[in-house]
């Protein structure tokens, strides 16, 4: 090999060391910038710590059509990890209008007792109301609808434990706030030290313990 060639030889070698540390740092960065990337947007916000908090959801947009609102599910979450919360699961009269906006409209007594049977296990349609009918032909949507809901606190409050729950407030006649306040009360079972059931009509709950 001539000298020429041993000189070039050289002088190439530490370009090519500064071309392969690049390369490396550069495949580094990307990694980075994809990993981190792939996990934005599926874990909750990370909020200020708060003192104790009281949230009515069905004050909320919970829901877009029948299924739920991911982006305030989100915030939901990392507000009740930032501190005490209690969560108001079930305000009676305001069901009727997040049903209207998710399932259909109707008369709100008929919504509410399709609601409270179909979540409480109870199938049918032997009614004479034609509305009913039409509920209770629909059981497999409105029952996936508010256990989608139901669903989410669960999930909220075993990721939050300082997070608490009432079902039921402002229960009245027709409303059914019992038979649907037992049935959620058994599907937060895994929660339920946390769980308070709330003033419920006593009818149907008295049926229940027979």
């Amino acid at each position: 090999m001539t000298k020429k060639k041993i000189s070039q030889l050289v002088l190439s070698l530490p370009l090519l060391f500064l071309f392969i540390i690049g390369c490396d740092l550069l495949g580094k960065i990307t990694s980075t910038k994809s990993g981190s990337g792939s996990s934005s947007g599926t874990t909750a916000q990370d909020q200020p710590a708060h003192g104790q908090a009281t949230i009515n959801l069905m004050e909320k947009d919970i829901f877009i059509g029948d299924k739920l609102n991911t982006s305030y599910i989100t915030w939901l979450e990392g507000y009740c990890k930032a501190g005490p919360t209690q969560l108001i699961i079930a305000d009676m009269p305001l069901i009727p209008g997040q049903f209207t906006r998710s399932i259909a409209s109707g008369y709100w007594a008929a919504q509410m007792f399709a609601l409270a049977s179909t979540y409480a296990g109870v199938f049918s349609s032997h009614f004479d109301m034609e509305e009913l009918v039409w509920f209770f032909e629909n059981q497999d949507q409105i029952y996936a609808w508010w256990d989608r809901y139901i669903s989410a606190i669960l999930s909220i409050m075993q990721k939050a434990p300082q997070t608490t729950a009432l079902i039921v407030t402002n229960d009245e006649p027709d409303r059914c706030g019992a038979r649907l306040g037992y049935a959620i009360q058994s599907r937060l079972a895994s929660v339920n030290n946390r769980v308070t059931l709330g003033d419920v009509l006593d009818e149907w709950a008295k049926i229940r313990r027979k």
